[in-house]
């Protein structure tokens, strides 16, 4: 078989299709959140279903090709296929002739078509025109694809055929699977006028998630009031006094036998120092991955630069400088090796408690805590009263202003 034949049997186009009906069901969601309550589903009556008090109020077929001359002609599939489902729907009762039903397509829908007569305009709607080239091309078409179709449209008489063609809509010429998140931005503008790309990230991390969950474990669809929260929630953490925490970074958690992996490390010796046990050890490893990780993602989506880093980080320094000194001091000239461990445990204890937010809005206390492993890390601070030159002979000695 030649590498092009099997490009027949890729599964591109299916993807992006179901991508597309996933993003388009949340551009919808956040529309019609607007407007009032409701529930949305996936393939569950439809593609996208709204329902409003437990009754469909809205259904949506979604058509994404990936070719660009596409058009959504009388005798095109998708538009009878679309059809068929929902004179199957219609007559197994699932979905009332007073629901909405909505045709979403990339493709054009040419002048003088049937979906061009059955578009989202009022003043460019003719449901009769609709129904007779529907009809017509029922008649006159050979294709064996779509008999079904054909046959359940013309079982239908004249006046039926308008009544459910009155409550079709069609919606051509959207923009493809790709292009859709620019009007995912456009609709979120009042989440965050500055970060439009950052907050459909999130919006849609959360979304996908939370539809793969619907699908595995079907409830009853994913409430207005759920979206809202989540998009409330992303506003709140791109205000300028917060900061977005990523939830798998929140949820990390390393087990006991991963430990060997780091104890090579600066900040993993600065625990063992002072006498900490596997927990604590276990603790420090676990708020450095989560600081580090959730440092570099605020950088790299612009919401911290690495000036705000070296800010924050010398007001750490200051803070474990004063606590540093206040543990010597009370040491006294010749402390013993386990006053020194134990004093070293109690700095490591502040480091541990300390609340001292990047920005105020910001209340993970790993944020804090890892930050401090960070610069212990560095050997710009540490916990025992003796910890540079204890280092030193571990790791050698340090480059000349890496220790404060």
């Amino acid at each position: 078989m030649s590498p092009s034949s099997l490009s027949t049997f890729g599964a591109a186009g299916p993807m992006v299709g179901y991508l597309y009906q996933v993003r388009v069901a949340l551009l919808w969601a956040i529309r019609r959140s607007r407007v009032g309550d409701f529930t949305v589903s996936i393939e569950t009556l439809d593609d996208v279903s709204f329902e409003v008090g437990g009754q469909p109020d809205a259904v949506l077929q979604t058509k994404h090709s990936l070719n660009a001359v596409a058009n959504l002609t009388d005798l095109s599939p998708e538009v009878w296929k679309t059809l068929r489902i929902w004179l199957v729907g219609l007559t197994s009762g699932e979905i009332p002739l007073e629901t909405a039903r909505f045709l979403i397509a990339t493709a054009d829908a040419p002048a003088g078509s049937a979906c061009a007569a059955l578009g989202i305009e009022e003043a460019g709607r003719n449901v009769a025109e609709a129904a007779k080239r529907l009809k017509r091309a029922a008649i006159s078409s050979i294709s064996s694809e779509l008999t079904d179709a054909f046959k359940a449209y013309l079982a239908l008489d004249e006046g039926e055929r308008e009544a459910l063609l009155a409550r079709i809509y069609v919606v051509p010429s959207q923009p493809d699977a790709a292009a859709i998140e620019a009007q995912l931005q456009s609709e979120l503008y009042y989440v965050s006028l500055h970060h439009q790309e950052k907050s459909v990230q999130m919006l849609e991390g959360w979304w996908f998630k939370r539809v793969l969950y619907e699908l595995v474990h079907p409830d009853r669809g994913i409430p207005r009031a759920e979206i809202d929260a989540q998009i409330t929630e992303i506003q709140e953490s791109l205000k300028p006094a917060s900061l977005p925490i990523d939830d798998e970074l929140d949820a990390l958690m390393v087990a006991l036998d991963e430990l060997p992996e780091f104890a090579d490390r600066p900040f993993y010796k600065q625990v063992e120092l002072v006498g900490g046990s596997q927990l604590r050890i276990r603790n420090a490893i676990v708020s450095y991955l989560q600081a580090f990780g959730q440092r570099s993602a605020w950088t790299r989506d612009d919401l911290l630069f690495d000036a705000d880093l070296q800010k924050y980080d010398q007001r750490l320094h200051t803070e474990w400088e004063l606590q540093f000194a206040q543990a010597r001091d009370e040491l006294g000239t010749a402390p013993s090796e386990e006053a020194m461990a134990r004093a070293g445990r109690a700095i490591l204890k502040w480091a541990e408690d300390a609340h001292v937010p990047i920005r105020s809005g910001v209340n993970v206390p790993w944020v804090c805590r890892g930050s401090l492993h960070m610069l212990a890390e560095d050997l710009r601070l540490g916990w025992h009263p003796d910890f540079l030159a204890r280092l030193q002979v571990i790791f050698g000695a340090p480059e000349e202003g890496s220790a404060a």
